[in-house]
């Protein structure tokens, strides 16, 4: 047991008692169940919108829009999942914290560092797409890099400031962040379908759902993983990262994940619908996959151009602005939340667990602000920065069907308001899925993914055994069976390599895999919840109930 600290490493709290922890004197709980969907909304459109239904096209043509609906499904079927951990542990920063809480301290480092790698490096992407959409009309932003584009000295120095600005709005608190959520998501929910509506009206080359399909060999999963199906659908993973803000959360975020993540996979269904219709049939000569748009501008805005379509062009600018711009804010302060978390569990240092007095993880803030920066001047295209990213993040979240059933033999008797049904077979169909997703986003991601990830996990493993501090070593290395079997299995099986097998075979090996390591990692897990863990599972006394 750690020693109390401003709530550093409480108990986990007794089924029957109210939650009197410091950290729930010091985190607001000042969002409710709309502001909570609207946050899903936005952590879910922002770039994927502008840039995925162009690159789901070139890759599986028509057969995009089935990837949006197996895309959805897999993500449904993790939201279950962590919809039930969310209803169980209701604290900021939560997927550091269940890992932590049912595996030990090694495995909540390589959880919450996965998920705050995937989540620090979003606002750069977002201010990247921001910045390449406005360079229709400020060409002075970026250059011409082969076929793609990359920021000028001058477009470097704005993208620094926008993500100053989303710092300095996220220092002012969460309910002042909420505002500015609010105010963006609205638009953000109209404009896409505004714009895809229009498309579909105006342009309306239905023909060009007949035509076939690009011949690769993976165009389903490669659209699904590398085309940033998953990538724009994960967003509904941010109901639980604020969950510790969060009023009523054991009943709001469950429900902001489901209505949210349905608002958005019918808009994204929309958006591609009305893509693959408003594409001149003699851009299309030969094939989707030689669909070039890529004017100064995004994709979107080639397209109404050539159409004619000034308007949709205009919209589309100010959009690219509103939805990637409150994406990046908002991620930036959940990135900060999850190391915030870390820091005061002792997983990162603890001077990232200190809040100022808004309640708000200020130097957690700051270091995701001095590494978003650092990342501008490295990140390479859209695409590959994606596929990278679903790749670290599907990591962060397999551990979630491991934990829930873990939790569910720790703590039988904890407050779930909402419970999935079935629980061996949803959590094992989710983690076989997710095994999947690793894949699907190519094997340099993958590779990339399990470097960024084992390499830091492994130094804070030595610097722990120097120091004589224990880390449950023996429930973190499912982990590295888990990570070493992908990377074997990508490095014999995939596509181009020497044992290659059809996609059918393919995944019924992963599947195997998953279903093999799943039961190991369960049984790892730790006799009792971590006491390491800061774990409020009750509403804090006086807490409003309302939505």
């Amino acid at each position: 047991m750690c020693a109390p600290r401003r709530g550093l490493c409480q108990p986990f709290a007794n089924a029957d008692s109210r939650d009197t922890s410091p950290l729930a004197a010091t985190l607001k709980r000042d969002l409710g169940v709309n502001s909570l969907i609207l946050t899903v909304v936005t952590g879910t459109i922002g770039s994927g919108w502008l840039f995925a239904p162009y690159f789901c096209a070139r890759i599986a043509g028509p057969a995009s829009l089935l990837a949006w609906v197996i895309g959805g499904v897999m993500a449904f079927l993790l939201a279950l999942v962590f919809a039930e951990l969310g209803a169980l542990v209701n604290s900021s920063g939560a997927l550091a914290q269940l890992p932590l809480l049912s595996h030990g301290r090694l495995s909540g480092f390589i959880g919450g560092w996965s998920a705050w790698i995937s989540y620090v490096s979003l606002p750069s992407i977002e201010v990247l797409a921001l910045l390449q959409y406005l360079s229709s009309v400020l060409p002075w932003l970026t250059r011409d890099v082969g076929s793609s584009q990359a920021l000028t000295g001058v477009g470097q120095l704005v993208a620094v400031a926008l993500l100053v600005l989303f710092t300095w709005i996220n220092l002012a608190g969460i309910s002042q962040l909420a505002r500015w959520i609010d105010g963006l998501t609205l638009w953000k929910l109209v404009v896409p379908l505004l714009v895809s509506i229009s498309l579909m009206l105006i342009a309306g080359h239905w023909g060009n759902l007949q035509l076939p399909v690009p011949e690769q060999q993976n165009t389903l999963v490669d659209a699904i993983g590398s085309g940033g199906v998953l990538f724009s659908l994960l967003g509904f993973r941010t109901a639980m990262d604020l969950a510790g803000e969060v009023r009523n959360p054991q009943r709001n975020v469950p429900l902001a994940m489901g209505v949210g993540l349905g608002l958005c996979l019918l808009i994204y269904l929309v958006l591609q619908l009305g893509f693959l219709v408003s594409v001149p049939p003699e851009a299309l000569q030969q094939g989707w996959s030689r669909l070039n748009l890529s004017a100064h501008g995004g994709p979107l805005v080639a397209l109404a151009t050539g159409l004619g379509l000034g308007w949709v062009a205009t919209l589309l600018l100010i959009d690219a602005v509103a939805s990637p711009g409150a994406t990046g804010m908002a991620y930036l302060g959940i990135s900060a939340r999850v190391s915030w978390m870390m820091g005061e569990c002792r997983l990162l240092p603890n001077a990232l667990g200190r809040l100022n007095r808004r309640g708000v993880p200020h130097w957690s803030l700051i270091s995701s602000l001095v590494i978003s920066t650092i990342l501008l001047w490295v990140a390479p295209s859209w695409q590959e920065v994606v596929s990278f990213l679903t790749s670290t993040l599907i990591i962060a979240l397999a551990m979630g069907p491991v934990s829930l059933l873990a939790l569910r033999r720790q703590l039988p008797n904890a407050p779930r308001r909402f419970q999935i049904p079935c629980p061996w077979l949803l959590s094992g169909m989710a983690f076989v899925m997710a095994t999947w997703a690793t894949s699907w986003s190519g094997r340099e991601a993958l590779e990339g993914a399990v470097l960024v990830i084992a390499v830091p996990s492994l130094i804070y493993a030595l610097s722990n055994a120097w120091k004589g501090q224990p880390i449950e070593l023996t429930s973190g290395l499912w982990w590295a069976l888990y990570l070493g079997l992908l990377i074997l299995d990508m490095e014999l099986f995939s596509t181009g390599q020497p044992l290659e097998l059809p996609m059918g075979w393919h995944l019924a090996v992963l599947a195997g895999l998953a279903i093999a390591v799943m039961p190991l990692a369960v049984n790892s897990a730790l006799k009792d919840a971590s006491p390491h863990a800061l774990t409020p599972l009750t509403e804090p006394t006086g807490s409003p109930q309302s939505t």
